[in-house]
């Protein structure tokens, strides 16, 4: 099941059809369901380690706890890269990658509508930094900058901006509709352990998350990249909240999704279309269910006996055993000619 999988994806991926930013719309769509959505992520937690953890578990009041909310992939970077353009593209390591610009991403699909997106990044030297690593800021938990169509545009870059301008739009009103938030490599678990984490997310979300500007108008989605354990299944604790209704709060939702359910959910929300790689994928991207009916959307029941593991790496694709520098490579020869 899982070697079909990754199969699929990859056969899906070269049949993408790129999708250009811009359009000719002048105003930018009212979202379906939410007109502003934020995930926040963080990493390689089993399931059973985070539900053992009030830091977390205290938000269950808050939101619809998602049970059955699953990785793609292992390890780390594959899963944000997949969170954004539908496929891993054959990357099934941490190292330092550059997707083709060629290559859609939800980021193409939001501004061919007008949508706005932005980045948070704890740790990051200054905006649109595309290095590998700067103190705790990893570029392999940032989800955009990997696609040289960002990463090789100046313009696109500067929607890759330090963690504190959160605070800062909150206050100001002035919220993009795509949103997505990485702590660094102590807060969001890596590199210290599940309390560490816990303990952050308690600090974060009185100081941050709990504002009424922010709750009242953005779903947010708080979800870990991937299981600790690689042998069992890739399933991850995930909740949602801000933006839900009252009497949803304290609930939970058993429904199957993985990672490409929150692309497809986005699409649907302000009929993006699609990139027609994992986010099409019937069995993969059901859309949050208390959202399907304003979506339009019948899910798929998902029997226990046919949920994937996704636990394998997955080899097959576009760049994969290609981890060349040639963001930097393309920018010094760029640089060479001015000189």
């Amino acid at each position: 099941m899982r070697v079909s999988i990754a199969t699929f994806i990859t056969l899906a991926s070269i049949a993408t059809t790129f999708v250009s930013a811009g359009s000719s719309q002048k105003k930018a769509p009212k979202g379906k369901a939410f007109d502003h959505i934020l995930q926040i992520w963080f990493e390689n937690q089993d399931f059973s380690t985070i539900e053992a953890l009030p830091q977390f578990t205290q938000l269950k009041s808050e939101g619809i706890l998602l049970t059955n909310f699953n990785a793609i992939t292992h390890p780390s970077e594959p899963n944000y890269v997949a969170a954004a353009g539908g496929s891993n593209f054959g990357i099934d390591d941490d190292d330092y990658y550059n997707i083709p610009a060629e290559q859609s991403s939800i980021f193409d699909l939001l501004e061919n509508k007008q949508l706005t997106w932005r980045l948070y990044q704890e740790g990051i030297p200054k905006i649109g930094f595309t290095g590998d690593n700067s103190g705790h800021y990893v570029r392999k938990h940032n989800p955009a900058v990997s696609y040289d169509s960002i990463g090789l545009d100046k313009k696109r870059l500067r929607n890759i901006v330090h963690s504190d301008e959160l605070a800062k739009d909150i206050a100001s009103g002035d919220l993009a509709n795509w949103m997505f938030y990485t702590p660094d490599m102590l807060n969001d678990g890596h590199d210290t352990n599940a309390t560490y984490a816990g303990n952050w997310l308690d600090k974060f979300y009185h100081s941050t998350l709990k504002n009424k500007k922010l709750l009242d108008k953005t779903l947010i989605l708080l979800t870990f990249d991937e299981a600790a354990t690689y042998s069992a299944r890739n399933r991850v604790w995930s909740i949602l909240f801000g933006d839900v209704p009252k009497h949803l709060k304290g609930t939970q939702d058993d429904t199957y999704y993985s990672h490409f359910s929150t692309l497809n959910t986005v699409e649907h929300n302000w009929d993006l279309g699609n990139m027609g790689r994992g986010d099409t994928i019937r069995t993969e991207n059901n859309v949050f269910a208390h959202l399907a009916k304003r979506l339009r959307y019948k899910n798929m029941d998902i029997p226990e006996s046919e949920i994937p593991l996704n636990n394998d790496y997955i080899s097959i694709g576009l760049v994969h055993g290609h981890s060349l520098n040639d963001t930097l490579s393309a920018q010094a020869a760029e640089a060479e000619k001015k000189n």
